[in-house]
């Protein structure tokens, strides 16, 4: 009795602290929820956060918080069909009354809407066939196909799902009835519509279809349009088959390319859009895509508002996202209540930089849709404000919004804002500045006002003053009197000497006079002794009386064009192939601060500079992650002032040196293309030898991007290559003839030198012309003559030297 009694006891204690510990638990839960929800008030926008929070109510089995969580979460970012599902499946245990059966009806609506996901269509099938009517199931059936059913390597899985929906439908009937019959039509065409696309486990769904048509009675189907059908599909699949092995093996960062390539060469528009959904998913946080998604779909009205919608939800920072949305509004006409509400969320939440691309957007939008022009005005000081000069330097903003007041006769406004851009000290001295000003005035306003500008920027202007002056004077002749024309030439005949010594003081501005030359090439015929300091006393002397004459011409100011590179960074000195692009054919005037408006994400921008501080047209970029090298990556070719720039893989340095070599024997695997239209691209010498599937094609290219008209079509074998150059000639391209013929280069040249006899330099004395010798050159021979004997051999013969008395019998013939 006391043994049970102590084995009670003992239950009743362990149950006891076993409460105590859930206890603790529950309370470490609700402190930890309460300390993450505390973080999500200050900062709703922390994506990891919002799952903490959802799996701790999920412990906790608090179901309203946990709906909350999910709808918060839901507001913040789209969810991905994984945490929908679980969302969903939650949802599910608790659904009882037909109220939240529709409600999670709607849910499964929302998750379809976020990405492209079969998984989710089959469950939200699955939950129809249980809960609703066949004719509900079908309709979301139907749905799913619209979205997924061109999904090469998953589709089938719907079409399957709808098949065995219509089979067990079929079982309900009796054989050889009516609705059997009809019943046995509707299956036939599911079967015909699955086997006309091209999807990865077509010919199984092709043998099922085989068994099941031969269980049938004679006559009763026609199997035509189902065979045609799946022919054309299989044909079209081995296009896509590649693709899908290599999305298969792909790693994160190749995915972009490889679907670009596959979007590429599919040409059936719903397929596209497919792709597109597809590459979305694992791609979401990748602008380019999202942007090459919208150009696609720009005319499509329901399609692109639906994307450009998810587009900014998933990459909310991007710029170039939010003005792609704002122009589609616009395109479609839609009203300008939500236009004004994409404008107001782009500029919150743009970053990190200013949304100065997006202002522009939207105020060309409202100048081209709106006739109240002080609201306009109004936008146009709101945006400099918020914009600021540091983010806009050259008043692109104002400069515009100047021109405007112009065009529509305000030209006293346009002054002020003119006079808010020269003002700016960076401004005040530009040439470019001053004379858009004057051209604006000349355009829009009064000649005299145009005269004042040309006063004021020729004091203001220390660097290219000339332009200034040449300017005033082209105006002068056109618009002035004679009396104007003096007095503007004697103004500026007085400013360029003082531009004169100014340019003496500062060494990175350089002042020529016409007679430097003639000045140079004088003092190298004087002597060096009087020379180097006569000739600096006449050539100042020389330049005060033309200073007296008022004959002083100018060449030309000349500032050093050379672009300046300034530390922008140190040099890469780690290269991570994983986050280090590699740059070149870069214009000489650019610089790492122009690449960096081009990258604005960045860590380190390296450009290569010579022992002259001059740009050798190649350098470096490093990224902090592998998602914005591969983005840099995309964007190979973009051209930056008139010039493409060569954006690729950073290599090791014997793979960079062992990458290519100009052969120097014949290349029988490579057939040599000339004479193509220079506007022919690599993408179309590609489809030009396409079905003779070559494994590289090179278009040669000059710096500036323009084909030579020159290509290297590259094969596996020298046979492939025999078989097209005779297959294909002869070729046409636009009417133009094209020579093909195997690759063979010109032999390299031996690098051999010739014989040459040794002749030793003149010597050069201080104060004398060049020593010659006296000797005549006839007479410059070896001392050692070969001469040939009758036997073959070659013997030498030495010849005594010569005396003077021998020489004078020479001369006299003697």
């Amino acid at each position: 009795m006391e043994n049970k009694m102590s084995a009670s006891e003992e239950e009743n204690s362990s149950s006891s602290d076993s409460c105590i510990e859930d206890d603790d638990i529950e309370k470490d839960l609700l402190r930890q929820a309460e300390m993450l929800e505390s973080q999500l008030s200050t900062n709703k926008y922390l994506y990891d956060v919002h799952i903490e929070v959802i799996n701790i109510y999920r412990k906790l089995s608090d179901l309203n918080s946990m709906r909350e969580a999910y709808q918060r979460f839901r507001e913040c970012f789209p969810l991905t069909p994984k945490i929908w599902l679980e969302w969903i499946k939650d949802e599910i245990k608790i659904a009882s009354t037909q109220e939240e059966q529709e409600k999670i009806f709607s849910l499964f609506d929302a998750a379809v809407d976020d990405y492209l996901s079969v998984n989710v269509w089959i469950e939200y099938a699955q939950y129809s066939i249980g809960t609703s009517n066949i004719q509900t199931t079908r309709s979301i059936l139907e749905r799913g196909l619209t979205s997924a059913g061109l999904h090469v390597s998953e589709g089938s899985l719907l079409w399957d799902t709808l098949r065995e929906l219509e089979h067990a439908h079929l079982s309900l009937y009796q054989e050889n009835s009516e609705e059997w019959k009809s019943q046995i039509k509707r299956l036939v065409e599911v079967f015909r519509r699955q086997l006309s696309v091209p999807l990865l486990n077509m010919k199984n769904t092709y043998n099922e279809w085989t068994d099941w048509y031969t269980s049938l009675p004679d006559g009763l189907v026609d199997s035509g349009p189902v065979e045609w059908g799946y022919k054309k599909a299989i044909k079209t699949l081995e296009t896509y088959k590649p693709f899908e092995d290599r999305l298969i093996s792909a790693d994160s960062a190749e995915l972009y390319d490889i679907y670009k390539e596959y979007i590429k060469e599919v040409k059936d528009t719903s397929t596209v859009l497919c792709l597109y959904e597809r590459a979305v998913l694992p791609l979401c946080l990748t602008p380019l895509l999202w942007e090459d998604y919208i150009k696609y779909c720009f005319k499509l009205k329901e399609v692109v508002l639906k994307v450009g919608t998810r587009a900014i939800r998933n990459c909310t920072w991007s710029e170039p996202l939010w003005i792609a949305r704002l122009r589609a509004l616009e395109f479609h006409k839609l009203d300008e209540k939500d236009i004004m509400e994409c404008f107001e969320q782009g500029v919150i939440n743009i970053s990190p930089q200013p949304p100065l691309e997006f202002w522009f957007s939207f105020l060309e939008y409202y100048h081209r849709n709106s006739d109240d022009q002080k609201k306009l005005d109004k936008l146009f000081s709101q945006a400099v404000q918020q914009i600021g000069h540091e983010n806009d330097p050259t008043y692109k903003v104002s400069r515009w919004h100047a021109r405007l007041l112009a065009k529509r006769g305000d030209m006293e406004s346009a002054r002020k804002v003119w006079s808010n851009i020269i003002n700016d000290q960076q401004n005040k001295g530009s040439v470019n500045a001053w004379l858009e000003y004057a051209n604006l005035e000349k355009q829009f306003g009064e000649v005299n006002q145009v005269r004042n500008i040309f006063k004021r920027a020729l004091f203001a202007c220390k660097d290219w003053p000339q332009y200034i002056a040449d300017e005033w004077l082209m105006l002068e002749r056109e618009f002035g009197t004679l009396e104007d024309i003096m007095k503007c030439q004697e103004k500026c005949k007085n400013v360029l000497r003082t531009a004169s010594q100014y340019a003496q003081k500062n060494p990175d501005v350089q002042y020529e006079r016409e007679d430097n030359r003639s000045f140079s090439r004088k003092r190298k015929q004087e002597d060096p002794e009087t020379s180097r300091v006569g000739s600096k006393r006449r050539y100042e002397d020389s330049g005060r009386r033309r200073d007296a004459n008022d004959d002083f011409n100018f060449k030309k100011l000349r500032v050093s064009q050379e672009t300046k590179h300034p530390p922008f960074s140190k040099p890469i000195e780690n290269k991570d192939p994983k986050t280090t692009v590699f740059v070149s054919n870069i214009h000489p005037t650019v610089n790492e601060e122009t690449l960096k408006e081009l990258f604005p994400n960045a860590l380190n921008i390296s450009i290569v500079l010579d022992k002259k501080g001059k740009s050798r047209c190649f350098g470096y970029i490093q990224f902090a992650k592998e998602e914005e090298c591969m983005t840099a990556l995309a964007r190979d070719r973009v051209p930056i002032n008139g010039r493409p720039v060569f954006i690729s893989e950073l290599k090791s340095e014997k793979s960079e040196k062992s990458s290519f070599k100009y052969a120097q024997s014949t290349e029988e695997n490579k057939l040599f293309v000339k004479g193509l239209p220079i506007s022919k691209t690599k993408e179309d010498v590609e489809q030009i030898f396409k079905q003779y599937n070559p494994i590289d094609i090179r278009l040669i290219t000059k710096k500036n991007g323009e084909s030579k008209g020159i290509a290297y079509v590259e094969f596996k074998t020298a046979a492939e290559a025999q078989k097209t150059l005779k297959e294909i000639q002869p070729l046409k391209v636009d009417d133009q003839e094209i020579t093909v013929a195997i690759s063979a280069p010109p032999p390299k040249k031996p690098n051999e030198k010739s014989y040459k006899p040794e002749l030793k330099e003149p010597t050069r004395h201080a104060r004398s012309k060049i020593q010659m010798p006296l000797m005549p050159r006839t007479l410059l021979v070896k001392s050692s003559v070969e001469k040939a004997v009758d036997n073959g051999k070659v013997e030498s013969v030495n010849k005594t030297p010569k005396s003077n008395a021998d020489f004078r019998n020479m001369f006299l013939k003697k």
